[in-house]
């Protein structure tokens, strides 16, 4: 399926070594949807002025040379990382102001965010916690959080699709398939039961992982029902598993290229991705986490 004309895929720069790492897989998403690029850094100026007192011109001007030389640098970056350079279009802007704002701002006219999982200095302790959080949470688009030892083009597995029983999980089906089209792979679709009620309370062990199996695959089928035929290309494969949500979504993933994941809906899979399950994969995974929004 075409993606040609998509809006800008934005990523966050701060010239560390992971958003150098999420410039170069957002440079190949750009790529292969044949979409813009936008390259963001966002600083904030050191000295304090009450918004009586006019600004020097030549405050924040250190800071200024800074962000505009990191993003000159994940500029080239992101071309020697496609195949065809002189036909990714980059576009790079430096911003006043903390990193959040500046990022969740940029979310409402982008297509897809990325950003890495770790930086430098005070951004080092922000993106670990609040940035990639509160991005994954509150951007008006997807998200992508890539581990900073990802290598861009070293990954030839499947894509692995976290599916739950919300309707929002439709976004993160869509955007499953289309990833896995692009990169000409295959699809895991996985559904990861924590529990399944039984009518009979006398239900043996082995009627309860019949039930799981059954509820499991009844979740996938339904979630996954028509896109294969939207992306004929794209081989899926269905996986129902038991326990922890991170652990199996990562233990399903142990060679994939990309996992996609839900952002939102009740209960279940998507409660838990808010809080605890979307950090933990975020700093576990070994490849880039795709977290559906928008």
């Amino acid at each position: 399926m075409s993606t040609r004309g998509a809006s800008q895929i934005v990523v966050g720069v701060d010239g560390s070594g992971s958003s150098l790492d999420a410039v170069g897989w957002a440079a190949r998403a750009a790529e292969l949807r044949g979409a813009p690029l936008k390259l963001v850094s966002a600083y904030q100026v050191k000295a304090l002025y009450t918004s009586f007192v006019a600004l020097p011109s030549h405050i924040g001007s250190e800071e200024h040379t800074a962000a505009e030389s990191t993003l000159a640098w994940a500029a080239l970056v992101a071309r020697r990382s496609v195949k065809n350079p002189d036909t990714l279009t980059i576009m790079s802007e430096s911003i006043v102001g903390p990193t959040i704002q500046a990022m969740l701002d940029q979310s409402s006219s982008a297509s897809m965010m990325v950003v890495g999982s770790r930086g430098n200095g005070e951004y080092f302790a922000e993106m670990l916690g609040s940035v990639s959080t509160a991005v994954a949470v509150q951007a008006h688009c997807p998200v992508v959080i890539v581990q900073g030892s990802v290598e861009v083009h070293s990954s030839r597995g499947p894509v692995v699709l976290g599916v739950d029983v919300s309707a929002h999980n439709q976004k993160a089906v869509r955007l499953a398939f289309e990833e896995a089209s692009l990169r000409g792979t295959g699809l895991v679709a996985v559904h990861v039961s924590t529990d399944v009620l039984i009518s009979s309370p006398d239900a043996s062990a082995a009627d309860r992982a019949d039930a799981v199996v059954s509820n499991g695959r009844t979740v996938l089928s339904e979630s996954l029902s028509g896109w294969s035929e939207q992306y004929p290309d794209v081989k899926v494969q269905q996986t129902v598993l038991r326990g922890n949500v991170a652990d199996k979504i990562l233990e399903a993933a142990s060679r994939a290229q990309a996992v996609v994941v839900g952002s939102s809906g009740r209960g279940g899979f998507s409660g838990l991705l808010l809080g605890s399950t979307v950090r933990s994969l975020a700093h576990r995974v070994d490849c880039p986490l795709i977290i559906a929004r928008g």
